[in-house]
């Protein structure tokens, strides 16, 4: 009885274990058609998001939240694929790692990525219907999730991602690119014993609403050591290949810094009378020990004379 039972949970594992497998191999194509634009902030955070020359550089915004999903609006020119990292553990659901994606933009071949038409573009009351699909992949052993568009488009691109539950967020940059996280409102971060935040930011402010914003500028530019290891354009000048970085960040409360204080005090002062309480048992044993000893060797003294 018990080799039939161990051999039919050995079964039901392995048909788990390949289910699971097999999703994982099978890029999955679909038709997203949910685009609820009210889900979204379209600010027009344009810091740093022109080079020396000009050029446009990818500005991603990340609005962080107490849940498990975190909406991303990015600022793109002629893009054609949104290449998604999700962030994934037990918690977080296998299907729909990205949803509601809504863009406010344009076919590229129709508009500038100028200040003007991103600031009419994100006073738009109605989603740009552009055709997509969102497939899934598996690279490395990393999950992506790619939404790629009909014709490449410019201006902005929204969609929520899933993530683990708790207070931690990562996200792997494409330099160059202009990186922002929002953190939820009464939320903040830095504190080495609660919640760290790597690389350092780049420059730090609260919006309107109150809510700390972190930016990064993931610069393409590199000098010394990395130029060597440069490719050749065409043209015969040195090419810096991309390099990405690793940006993660954990929040908490405003107040977590005073309540992990206060939790501190009340447990030092515990453990303080605690100790201090086995400390005067231990004497108080101990002076008990030496006048028990004390009646016993005292008569026995008396005895011998």
């Amino acid at each position: 009885m018990n080799r039939y039972f161990v051999l039919v949970m050995c079964t039901l594992c392995l048909v788990i274990i390949a289910g699971g497998c097999i999703d994982d191999l099978v890029p999955v194509n679909k038709e997203d058609s949910q685009q609820e634009l009210s889900a979204y902030e379209f600010d027009l955070f344009l810091n740093n998001s022109y080079d020396d020359e000009g050029r446009f550089i990818p500005t991603h915004t990340f609005y962080l939240s107490r849940n498990e999903s975190a909406r991303v609006v990015s600022i793109v020119e002629n893009e054609s694929l949104i290449d998604v990292i999700p962030l994934e553990d037990l918690s977080t659901p296998r299907d729909g790692a990205v949803s509601n994606v809504v863009v406010l933009g344009d076919i590229s071949e129709s508009t500038n990525v100028t200040p003007t038409s991103l600031s009419v573009f994100s006073m738009s009351k109605e989603p740009y219907d552009v055709n997509y699909t969102i497939t899934e992949d598996v690279i490395r052993g990393q999950k992506h999730v790619f939404i790629t568009f009909e014709h490449p488009v410019t201006g902005f691109v929204a969609y929520t991602m899933s993530k683990p539950l708790g207070h931690d967020f990562m996200y792997v940059t494409t330099p160059p690119s202009v990186v922002r996280f929002v953190l939820p409102q009464g939320y903040t971060t830095g504190n080495p014993l609660i919640g760290k935040v790597k690389p350092s930011p780049d420059r730090v402010f609260y919006d309107s609403f109150g809510r700390e914003n972190l930016v990064w500028y993931n610069e393409l530019e590199s000098t010394g050591l990395l130029n060597f290891f440069g490719r050749s354009s065409p043209d015969g000048q040195r090419e810096i290949d991309p390099i990405p970085k690793l940006i993660s960040v954990k929040f908490y409360t405003v107040n977590a810094p005073r309540d992990l204080g206060i939790a501190t005090f009340i447990l030092g002062a515990f453990a303080f009378l605690v100790f201090s309480r086995y400390r005067a048992e231990r004497k108080r044993l101990e002076q008990l020990r030496k006048d028990i000893e004390e009646q016993v060797i005292v008569p026995k003294k008396k005895g011998k004379e």
